[in-house]
């Protein structure tokens, strides 16, 4: 159980590395291409915005990944990167949940990130309290 967490804990944070940088770098073209949003058709303050906030939300990810792999010791011990690991990806399923029932279904493949996500989030949780619980 320990190696599946453990794959599943870096395929999230070298996932969110490098959706983050190449999310930073290729926003234009993910966003035509991923999201078939053509932003060329948008005004160009709407363009910037859309980029602007897109660029951000990445950098974002990209820090949350760098967090991840910086705290990878702390984060699969009881205390406050722990505590922050959780918040972070619970808090992500939780609003792409929350979108799916307010937004609709979502393309598959973001349904699959949902379900990574929470596993991920689920074994290291797991992980932490049964070695918590093996110290009583």
């Amino acid at each position: 159980m320990a190696f599946i967490t453990r794959v599943f804990f870096w395929g999230y944070a070298l996932m969110l590395v490098g959706i983050g940088v190449s999310g930073t770098l290729i926003a234009p073209w993910e966003l035509r291409t991923v999201f078939d949003l053509p932003i060329d058709t948008l005004a160009a303050p709407a363009a910037a915005t859309l980029l602007n906030q897109c660029r951000f939300l990445k950098a974002i990810e990209l820090s949350f990944g760098l967090f991840c792999v910086t705290y990878r010791g702390d984060i699969f011990h009881i205390g406050v990167a722990h505590r922050l690991f959780l918040i972070g990806v619970f808090s992500g399923v939780a609003a792409r949940f929350t979108s799916w029932i307010v937004d609709g279904r979502p393309h598959t493949a973001f349904v699959a990130f949902t379900v990574l996500e929470a596993t991920t989030g689920l074994l290291v949780w797991f992980s932490v309290a049964s070695v918590s619980k093996a110290d009583i």
